[in-house]
């Protein structure tokens, strides 16, 4: 007592030793109460310490030890009434503006409580009763009087204090009632009006002493739940916010006091009953969780706040659930609740989570590993521990198989991926705590009872191993802060790699993005380092779905990150997945993205780059998957894409051997193949040079596809593909085939785009002869693809590279019947094509197909489209050149027929080509077929006669060639005709008077004849050229005026004659009526009988009348 009284220089030293020494002097005081139990002389030392407060100053917090004196004493008195006017007097006395004071009066007034509870609860409610002020007036008097506002919290404060100690020194049997009472009635709700720090501290600490007394009682033996527990909770979270005019950078240090205060409290009230439920749970958390964000000054006040949060957490760990696998939820919930300052770019936040996360483990690891042999072992074994059955509960009949959680209930892939970047953080303590993090977590994951029977494909000796391993590192980095942290974490890697199950890994492999993608650059560095091992030593265990996954979240990665040395890194991850796993997964992972960002977003305007163009570079200079990649791309090129509109064939069945692709990852595809011609160096050039000719066959194939969408207005993929086409020339050097894509590529013609592939296949054939073959194999079998445009595309490379097939004689004998079987197809250029093809047979290999192809003309040459028709009379006159007699004589006839059916065509090309080829055949009429051909001949004569004044030129040359060839076989004399200036001349004169020389010819070598002539040459008068009707007008009546032949000249004469009036009154050509006109005057002239000529007349007539009204009927 003296050395209280002396105040020591121990005081000065440690303040908290004031603290002591009153505990100290209270226990003395109520020992010797004890002792004394004499009534009379505790009311008269009652009256004495009433007598003491005269002697200390109103703001002298020495006063405090005084009140709890006495509170002291009046718990040992039994008179009501002298205790109730005693703490009537304490309060009054009571300076409760000063907080010692004020805590001091609290703890009297608890100490009075311990025997006299009700005593003291009816004095405080009638305080909090007379307070005097509503809430409104207390609005009021902030803005017209603080001080009392002041005053007014100093009370609720005071009060809360009481109301709190009350309740803990209150004796357990009737605490239960008495604390239903005050919160029941939302007695203490009345006091959360306060607004000064101090004041909102003694609420909150109220609070927590209820809660604290609740525990007491639990302990003592008297258990009972805190009713409308979850409603104290919100108050002390209303308590510990922040006013609105407050910012969180601001937070003073009274506001920090509460706050710390404030979870502590919330710890106090989580612990007792009942369990907390969800909504509580997540409210809570949602409200304190942001105190791992506070600023780190004033280190002294933060630190302790930090601590009484991770304890909250903890507590709130151990409260919840009812068995194993609801509390691993709990904790899975908390910590991935923290997630986000354990990657934060603030150090600190980051070193505060990691430590709350451990501290998490260890208390889950007390609750689900205690009792169980961490060897696996079931039943009693030398290993096993004791349970804490208090700390199990209500559950500590169960079995542990019920009460303990499933190893996979930890999700400890999510979690690993979590943590394991940390391990490479910049922080050393940060990398310290995350490596017992983990270490925590496979040593409660082993330690888990695992059920009899199961197969969880663990090596226990390999993963305990490995986790010593990790024990290792750990022991390593407390005691030398100084080793290489590279080597430290690879050798965590290590660990984990191996300690992890292979679900776990699939987990981490599906989880890597966020750890990629961390704000700490040396963290991220580290997760793409663990995603590498991981794959590289235990790739060959996943399926395709979880590399399709894994593949799919790197790339979200790379698509993510900004910094360049990262991404390359993340593409890194990327191509070791592929080269230890199922590359083409992993190549359709990157198209189908690719794919995706051609539709969604302006590739060319990213910022940064595209970084599906990085993985495209990535792949391309990959020394393993330069080649796969590119082999992958041919093949996506070579698929079909979903674009109805370049299909016309309705029945897709029919070409089952295609398959499908989706047009975005087409197009993806074809970026990605120009990336690799320019950004794949030495390696992607060297794969290029060794997939030459399938690349350029896939290349052709698609310059067809895209002429085909630009054909229908959609011109950007035939750019795309021409860049890459052009890109493809820069790879290989062959600067002339880029010359030739550059003029004419663009070129949407038909017939332009097919010479431009049919250059190409010229240059290709010069320049790289070897490649020929492989690239015909190639395009021989697409020449079956669904789509016509590519179909079109495959005929016009074949039928170029056609030409230079000579030197590969199994190679020619496939491509021949390709072409044939194609001949059919529904597209008139392909069948136009592959006609052109056939007769471009190397001179050398042509007698042998020549019977094959000349049938294939044969059929075309009746076909429903006319080009196709006119490519048949072309190429029947190539052909006919190199073809025996033996191959053509068959089709002599046939072919003949046809052609006289051509020689009528509008088409000028077509008609001067089968005037041509039927003069070409008059080569092979002999033998047996002399007079069949004799036939022809004559059938095909008059038309021929007609056609050597064409309107066209080259008809004309034409049919003079083709009179000259058929000649012989009619053994007319005097071919000088033929050589004559009029057969020759393009003078209409010179042409009238060949035809009356040939006319003379015809009448005296072929008399028998001369009625077919003129039936033919009559039809020819509604010929749809002038010209022509009236050369049949001429030659007509050339021979009605030389031939003596009386018979032919009663048939036709008066027919002849009523048409050439008709002609000459109806024509609206000039040179049809003239000729008309000429042509009377030379049948009347050459009639030398006038009676004759009467008769004939009067029959003109009538046959003109009926002429003319017949025309008048149609």
């Amino acid at each position: 007592m003296k050395a209280y009284v002396s105040d020591t220089e121990d005081l000065k030293l440690d303040p908290s030793y004031q603290e002591t020494w009153d505990d100290m002097i209270i226990n003395f005081l109520a020992e010797s109460l004890d002792v004394v139990q004499e009534t009379d002389w505790m009311i008269s030392l009652g009256n004495a310490f009433t007598e003491q407060y005269v002697l200390y100053t109103p703001d002298d917090d020495h006063s405090a030890l005084l009140h709890r004196c006495l509170g002291i004493l009046l718990q040992k008195v039994a008179d009501r009434n002298y205790v109730c006017d005693k703490i009537d007097w304490m309060y009054k006395q009571a300076n409760i503006s000063i907080p010692a004071n004020r805590l001091g009066l609290a703890k009297a007034m608890g100490l009075v409580a311990a025997s006299h509870l009700d005593a003291v609860l009816e004095m405080l409610k009638g305080i909090l009763d007379n307070i005097g002020q509503s809430l409104f007036q207390r609005l009021l008097s902030f803005f017209s009087d603080s001080y009392r506002m002041e005053e007014s919290d100093d009370i609720h404060a005071a009060l809360a204090l009481m109301y709190g100690y009350a309740a803990k020194y209150a004796p357990s049997t009737v605490i239960e009632a008495r604390i239903d009472a005050l919160v029941g009635t939302n007695m203490l709700s009345r006091l959360l009006h306060v607004r000064h720090h101090t004041a909102k501290q003694a609420v909150i600490t109220a609070i927590d002493l209820l809660g604290r007394a609740v525990i007491n009682a639990a302990e003592n033996g008297a258990s009972f739940p805190l009713k409308k527990r979850d409603q104290l909770l919100d108050y002390i979270l209303t308590l510990m916010g922040r006013e609105e005019n407050d910012s969180f950078a601001d937070s003073s240090i009274e506001l920090l006091h509460t706050q710390a205060l404030a979870l502590s409290a919330c710890t106090t009230l989580v612990t007792v009953e009942p369990k907390l439920t969800i909504e509580t749970r997540n409210h809570v958390m949602k409200a304190t969780l942001g105190f791992f964000a506070l600023p780190n000054d004033p280190i002294d006040v933060v630190n302790p706040l930090i601590d009484n949060l991770i304890t909250l957490l903890c507590a709130i760990l151990l409260t919840s659930g009812e068995d194993g696998r609801s509390r691993a939820d709990q904790l899975l919930h908390i910590l991935r609740q923290i997630d986000q300052y354990v990657s934060s770019p603030v150090e600190y936040q980051r070193r505060r989570s990691c430590l709350a996360v451990y501290e998490m483990l260890l208390k889950f690891r007390t609750l689900c590993v205690i009792g169980y042999c961490a060897l696996g072992c079931h039943g009693s074994c030398t290993h096993i521990k004791q349970i804490d059955r208090a700390v199990l509960g209500n559950f500590s009949n169960l079995p542990s198989a019920y009460v303990l959680p499933s190893r996979e209930a930890l999700c400890l892939g999510n979690r690993v991926i979590m943590y394991l970047p940390r391990c490479a953080d910049t922080d050393s303590e940060v990398r310290k705590i995350s490596a017992q993090i983990l270490d925590q977590l496979f040593s409660i994951s082993l330690s888990l009872p695992r059920p009899v029977g199961s197969s969880s494909g663990i090596d226990l000796e390999l993963s305990y191993g490995a986790l010593s391993s990790l024990e290792d590192v750990i022991a390593i980095l407390r005691s030398d802060a100084s080793i290489d942290p590279s080597e430290v974490f690879n050798r965590i890697v290590s660990s984990v790699c191996i300690l992890l199950t292979k679900d776990e890994l699939v987990a981490t492999l599906h989880s890597c993005t966020t750890a990629i993608c961390d704000r700490t650059k040396e963290s991220a560095e580290g997760a793409i380092q663990a995603v590498i091992e991981f794959v590289t030593k235990r790739g060959n265990e996943l399926s395709e779905t979880d590399v399709s996954r894994t593949t799919q979240s790197l790339l979200s990665a790379a698509v993510h990150i900004t910094d360049k040395h990262l991404r390359l890194e993340t593409l890194g991850a990327i191509s070791c997945l592929a080269e230890n796993t199922n590359s083409k997964i992993v190549f359709n992972e990157v198209l189908a993205t690719a794919g995706k960002d051609i539709v969604t977003k302006d590739i060319s305007r990213l910022r940064g780059g595209w970084p599906m163009q990085d993985a495209f570079h990535a792949f391309s200079q990959h020394a393993v998957l330069s080649f796969l990649f590119l082999e992958h791309l041919i093949s996506a090129l070579n698929q079909t894409p979903f674009v109805k509109g370049d299909m016309e064939k309705g029945d897709y069945s029919s070409h089952s051997a295609d398959t499908w692709i989706d047009d975005d990852i087409l197009q993806a595809a074809i970026l990605a193949l120009t990336a690799f011609f320019r950004g794949g160096g030495k390696v992607g050039k060297k794969a290029v040079e060794k997939s030459y000719a399938p690349v350029l066959a896939a290349l052709t194939l698609q310059l067809g596809s895209c002429h085909g969408l630009a054909s229908s207005g959609q011109h950007e993929p035939l750019r795309a593909i021409l860049t890459s086409f052009q890109a493809f020339c820069e790879c290989v050097g062959d600067l002339e085939m880029r010359k030739i894509l550059a003029r004419d590529g663009e070129q949407n013609d038909k017939e332009k785009w097919i010479n431009l592939i049919g250059d190409v296949a010229g240059c290709v054939s010069i320049k790289r002869p070897k490649e020929v073959q492989t690239i015909c194999l190639i395009l021989t079998k697409s020449i079956n693809r669904q789509q016509r445009f590519q179909r079109e595309a495959a005929a016009a490379a074949l039928s170029e590279f056609v030409r230079y097939s000579g030197g590969f004689d199994s190679l020619l004998e496939q491509m021949v019947e390709a072409l044939c079987r194609h001949v059919s197809d529904e597209s008139p250029t392909v069948r136009g094509l592959c006609l052109r093809g056939l007769v471009q047979i190397p001179s050398i290999h042509i007698h042998q197909y020549a019977t094959q192809v000349l049938s294939v003309i044969l059929a075309l040459l009746d076909d429903l489209d006319e080009s196709v028709q006119l490519t048949a009379v072309s190429c029947l006159l190539t052909i006919l050149k190199s073809s025996s007699k033996d191959a053509v004589e068959p089709i002599l006839l046939n072919l003949s027929v046809r052609l006289r059916n051509l020689q009528v065509s509008m088409n000028v090309q077509m008609r001067r080509n089968a005037f041509a080829a039927f003069g070409a055949l008059s080569n092979f009429g002999v033998g047996s077929q002399w007079e069949a051909f004799l036939e022809q001949i004559h059938a095909m004569l008059p038309r021929l006669i007609l056609h050597i004044y064409d309107d066209d030129l080259s008809v004309r040359q034409a049919c003079r060639n083709t009179l000259k060839q058929v000649a012989p076989f009619m053994e007319i004399g005097g071919y000088g005709i033929f050589n004559s200036h009029c057969f020759n001349s393009d003078h209409r004169s010179d042409y009238e008077t060949f035809v009356r020389d040939l006319t003379r010819q015809f009448v005296q070598h072929f008399p028998s004849r001369i009625d077919s002539y003129m039936g033919s040459t009559i039809q020819a008068f509604e010929a749809p050229w002038p010209i022509i009707q009236a050369n049949a007008i001429y030659f007509s009546s050339s021979i009605l005026c030389l031939c003596d032949d009386q018979h032919i000249l009663s048939l036709f004469y008066t027919q002849v004659f009523g048409l050439l009036v008709v002609k000459l009154s109806r024509s609206a050509d000039a040179i049809v009526r003239a000729t008309c006109s000429s042509s009377l005057g030379w049948l009347l002239k050459s009639i030398n009988s006038h009676s004759w000529r009467s008769t004939r007349l009067e029959r003109v007539e009538s046959f003109r009348l009926g002429y003319e009204s017949e025309s008048t009927k149609k």
